[in-house]
């Protein structure tokens, strides 16, 4: 799956077993893709000279939480992420951070999984796949 890697002032939150939000950004390295996509449906007529498309609804889509790992007690994406597998919570995403006026990204998603793993030598790193669970709101931060 293509992500995009954080500018560094990307923000990104995911709910945590009791639903209250935390900022995983500091440990997030990679977001990807996450916003709004529709299943197109086929609408050509006998009749029509070339195919046609209409927006169908919103399309079940799936995108990765990775960075490094941090067993942080409450905070890091061990104590959040270990805790939400199987569940659906509320994300929120701004690809330029939080602030007011810039663009953020929710909606609830399922974690599908949360992996950890890493290479000799190398430090530890955390994958998390989440799947849409109702509607995706692109806004922006109040």
């Amino acid at each position: 799956m293509t992500g995009y890697a954080s500018t560094g002032r990307s923000y990104i939150a995911v709910a945590d077993a009791d639903g209250t939000m935390r900022d995983l950004s500091a440990w997030v390295e990679r977001v990807g893709p996450l916003g709004q996509a529709l299943v197109g449906r086929d609408v050509t007529g006998v009749n029509d000279a070339a195919a046609r498309t209409a927006a169908g609804p919103a399309s079940a889509q799936e995108f990765i939480l990775s960075g490094r790992w941090d067993d942080a007690p409450g905070i890091g994406p061990d104590a959040v992420l270990s805790g939400v597998v199987g569940l659906s919570v509320a994300v929120e995403y701004g690809p330029l951070g939080n602030a007011p006026g810039q663009r953020r990204v929710s909606g609830r998603f399922v974690c599908l999984s949360y992996r950890i793993g890493s290479r000799a030598g190398e430090p530890v790193r955390f994958e998390a796949a989440f799947r849409q669970d109702g509607p995706v709101t692109l806004g922006v931060w109040p």
